[in-house]
């Protein structure tokens, strides 16, 4: 009788032993599956990163200012005669 309990606590403690692998294994697999999503989530923004760095630096440009400041608001570089210096 007392052989009968002790292998069925090895044999129970066998199972739980298995259940928790199987367990882990799926959160370990389900982990790496997330940690994938992120890293494309993260190539994703930083291309996007990337694009509006270069739109940033097209629409500061001097000479496209200099374009709109002329053809919307009317703008023009004033003449020598024109520019007065203050002390």
């Amino acid at each position: 009788m007392k052989t009968f309990i002790v292998a069925a606590i090895i044999g129970l403690m066998t199972f739980g032993s298995a259940v928790e692998l199987v367990l882990s294994r799926h959160q370990s697999r389900r982990l790496f599956v997330e940690l994938q999503d992120l890293h494309e989530a993260r190539q994703a923004l930083d291309q996007e990163w990337g694009q509006l760095l270069l739109e940033q630096a097209t629409w500061g440009t001097e000479l496209r200012v200099e374009q709109i400041s002329h053809d919307k608001l009317g703008m023009v570089v004033p003449s020598p005669k024109q520019i007065v210096e203050l002390q």
